[in-house]
């Protein structure tokens, strides 16, 4: 029994020197995350929203966590949902997701990695909305974040 502690206890310092190493030469880089999201969508089609995770050249294949966080403009995001990303190589990071109702949403994707938190946030239109339609949703939304404002200087 002991003869096998000490082939693994090596082999273990082994893996935690070599996995934290290039980490620290690579930290000076900013994380970068470009969301794919699909066009012309239709509701109730289930979809695969995309981010593709990156720093400097490097594509990054571990991220600590990946979330995209999705809600209709309309409903306000706190009734958004929040999904985990599955890791699908490459850099690239997806979920699968039906957007019920037409209208516009936002998705934001959480992502955690080497020591950063990027959250980038993207406008996605889903059903055959008009212009002026996209305008008057996104109007109404300014007000609202007006109105709160104010509520707080009082």
């Amino acid at each position: 029994m002991k003869k096998l502690l000490l082939v693994v206890v090596p082999f273990l310092l082994l893996l935690v020197g070599c996995s934290s190493a290039p980490e620290e030469e690579t930290s000076m880089e900013i994380v970068e995350v470009e969301m794919e999201l699909p066009e012309n969508m239709t509701e109730q089609e289930e979809v695969a929203v995309k981010t593709l995770v990156t720093q400097g050249e490097e594509k990054v294949e571990d991220a600590k966590e990946v979330q995209f966080e999705i809600w209709n403009v309309e409903k306000g995001k706190e009734n958004s949902v929040l999904l985990d990303a599955e890791h699908v190589g490459d850099g690239v990071y997806e979920v699968k997701h039906s957007f019920e109702d037409k209208g516009v949403y936002r998705v934001q994707s959480h992502v955690t990695a080497r020591d950063m938190h990027v959250m980038p946030t993207k406008q996605l239109v889903v059903g055959n909305l008009s212009q002026e339609e996209i305008d008057a949703i996104l109007e109404s939304e300014v007000e609202e974040e007006e109105h709160e404002d104010h509520g707080h200087h009082h």
